[in-house]
């Protein structure tokens, strides 16, 4: 324990602190298997303000108090997914509606008004936004578990791996064991709608599409598995679960990129990012192997966030792409003599 006496001016105050590189703090954590940190801490905290009724004793941070930067950005997160929820909840209902019009009796495809988006446009319009609602809930989730670490204010947070943390916390522990798998359900359904839209879904033939899905299909388990697997007995688990997560997340992110028809700079984008993805991947088991847990925990946070910002560049290439289409109809229809600008339009948008 360490020791701070802060007894002068109107604040007095005393902070014991349980450094973490240290022997006690270690066997507190091996604890948590049958009692959770942070429920020793609270109980110490409650029997501390019966002996001294008179003082402001704090023992355990929450997800709500104190104040601090982990807090604001775990506010900023849940107001960007409830507003990327709301994109994508509209999106589908755009998409539904359009897609549940009668076809027209002589078997000929609708014609569309000038300015309005076709099927194939409003379908990775889903895709993407899909894509961004899982980019912003994985962000969600970590900063919620950052939060959720009952010693953040003499700790920082992202000092710690995602097991130490669990284990810190049951609010953390059942957090990641209900959301995480939750999370992951947002890539499966974005690949199913982009490869719908390319109609690869109703091709017989195999093909890396098929892949994609069946390991898209495959996240939520694997995130469901990492999360049951972060208490201290089953470390060595946690640890495999978790890069295995990681390195699925990477090949589909790549394999779904190789699809892009018009952006390729998506493609050449993601694959820098994937590579360096991989080399922190590679320095955090070098670090973690050598016992260096400080460092291996800030890179554990950064390969973290490589997910997210990966998912958020598919989904701006999606968004650029759903509408490249239009752009390039409407360049060149405004600027040839041969017919009317509106027939030209007509006629490449509607045509087979």
């Amino acid at each position: 324990l360490v020791w701070h006496d802060q007894l002068k001016g109107p604040n007095g105050r005393v902070t014991l602190t349980l450094e973490p590189e240290r022997i006690c703090h270690r066997l507190l954590w091996a604890l948590g298997d049958a009692a959770p940190p942070s429920q020793i801490l609270f109980d110490i905290q409650a029997r501390l303000r019966r002996r001294w009724p008179h003082c402001h004793i704090r023992c355990t941070d929450d997800i709500i108090n104190p104040a601090s930067v982990v807090r604001t950005l775990f506010f900023v997160f849940s107001v960007l997914l409830l507003l990327s929820l709301r994109v994508a909840y509209f999106a589908a209902l755009v998409v539904s509606a359009r897609l549940s019009e009668p076809v027209a009796s002589n078997g000929k495809k609708r014609y569309l008004a000038p300015g309005q988006a076709s099927n194939e446009e409003l379908l990775d319009q889903l895709a993407a936004r899909l894509l961004l609602v899982g980019a912003l809930s994985q962000l969600w989730l970590l900063h919620a578990v950052a939060a959720s670490f009952p010693m953040r204010s003499l700790h920082s947070p992202f000092h710690r791996d995602f097991g130490c943390l669990a284990a810190y916390s049951r609010t953390t522990l059942w957090l990641c064991r209900i959301a995480a798998p939750c999370v992951m359900l947002f890539v499966p359904s974005a690949a199913a709608v982009r490869f719908y839209r390319l109609g690869l879904l109703t091709s017989a033939l195999p093909g890396l599409h098929w892949a994609i899905l069946a390991g898209s299909a495959c996240l939520p388990v694997l995130a469901g598995v990492a999360a049951w697997s972060v208490r201290s007995s089953l470390y060595s688990h946690h640890q495999f679960f978790i890069a295995l997560l990681f390195t699925t997340q990477m090949a589909l992110i790549a394999a779904t990129a190789a699809y892009m028809e018009m952006v390729k700079w998506a493609v050449f984008g993601a694959g820098a990012l994937i590579i360096f993805a991989f080399f922190l991947l590679y320095r955090y088991f070098e670090e973690f192997t050598t016992v260096q847990l400080l460092k291996a925990a800030q890179l554990q946070w950064a390969c973290a966030h490589m997910v997210p910002i990966l998912l958020l560049l598919s989904s701006v290439a999606l968004e650029v792409e759903s509408g490249v289409a239009r752009v390039l109809v409407d360049f060149i229809c405004e600027n040839q003599d041969v017919m009317p600008t509106r027939m030209c339009i007509r006629l490449l948008r509607n045509a087979d």
